[in-house]
């Protein structure tokens, strides 16, 4: 499995939370006792999608649900990169029903669902890469597989392809419950991000938020509000206690050690990530459309800003 699956490799870290938070904001937007669907896309390539998609589905599966994630990425697959899984067959196999050595086959569902290293997670890839992605997203069986899916899985997370590239998010966001578009700091143009907007809504889609990603970091200390933890949730990085007896003088001057090695690891690693949204917004000064946030203390940020509406 590779790193960049920190929600598993290192789930104590700040960044780990941060996938826990979202996936919590998520949980209480789901109105229905049923599966929920969700797409994750975004503007144009290299915006971070997939690695979102990947660790909002390991989150999912740490809180016990049972999740199935969909590589709709039918031109540029890298779910199985990152679980380190053969791509076929999958997604494109099923919904053309030709299977991977290139014969007629109707495949079932479950004959390219692949089981993870993630307990409760399993992958449907994207299969053997189709000459028409977008045409085998328009029939009924992508449809059929999300109906059939939602009977064994409580999320279905769909990673899609660009949305202004091609067609293929745009078409599934119509048939799921929420998506979520995946911005890039300093590198998603403000213009872009309201064409996908509108491009997802005139189809019927449901925009439930926008996640920022790589912020850059700041040596400025975590606020104290946002980081709760004791020594048993001590960062991976921080040397645990040894287990060799001492005495309780010893113990505390240790303890106390611990706490300002995990206040220094705070200063050093997590963003103040409030500034950061408020000097993203700023440099987009013709940014003036109100963007839906999952979170509340986003939203009195923005509404603190001069000029946002």
């Amino acid at each position: 499995m590779k790193k960049e699956l920190i929600t598993q490799t290192d789930p104590k870290s700040p960044i780990s939370e941060v996938f826990r938070a979202l996936r919590t904001n998520l949980q209480f937007m789901n109105k229905s006792n049923g599966c929920q669907t969700i797409l994750v896309t975004s503007t144009v390539q290299s915006e971070g999608k997939s690695w979102i998609s990947a660790n909002l589905a390991a989150a999912f599966a740490q809180s016990g649900s049972r999740i199935l994630l969909i590589d709709a990425d039918m031109r540029k697959p890298r779910q199985h990169k990152i679980f380190q899984q053969k791509n076929t067959p999958g997604l494109s196999n099923y919904l053309s029903g030709i299977n991977e050595y290139g014969k007629r086959q109707d495949l079932d569902i479950y004959d390219c669902i692949q089981s993870t290293e993630v307990d409760d997670l399993y992958l449907l890839p994207s299969g053997n890469i189709p000459p028409n992605p977008s045409e085998l997203l328009l029939s009924n069986k992508t449809e059929k597989l999300i109906k059939e899916a939602s009977k064994n899985f409580d999320v279905i997370l769909f990673d899609g392809a660009p949305c202004l590239l091609v067609t293929d998010s745009t078409i599934i966001s119509s048939m799921v419950q929420s998506t979520i578009l995946v911005t890039s700091y300093k590198y998603t143009k403000i213009d872009d991000l309201k064409d996908a907007k509108k491009r997802i809504r005139k189809v019927g889609g449901n925009i439930v938020g926008v996640v920022l990603n790589r912020i850059e970091i700041s040596s400025k200390k975590y606020e104290n509000k946002y980081y709760y933890a004791s020594n048993s949730s001590t960062p991976a990085t921080i040397p645990q206690r040894k287990s060799k007896k001492i005495d309780l003088e010893d113990e505390e001057h240790i303890t106390k050690k611990q706490d300002r090695e995990i206040d220094d690891y705070i200063e050093e690693k997590v963003a103040d990530t409030e500034k950061q949204i408020q000097d993203a917004i700023k440099e987009n000064k013709k940014y003036k459309e109100k963007v839906d946030v999952p979170s509340d203390k986003a939203k009195d940020i923005l509404k603190s800003i001069n000029g946002y509406k």
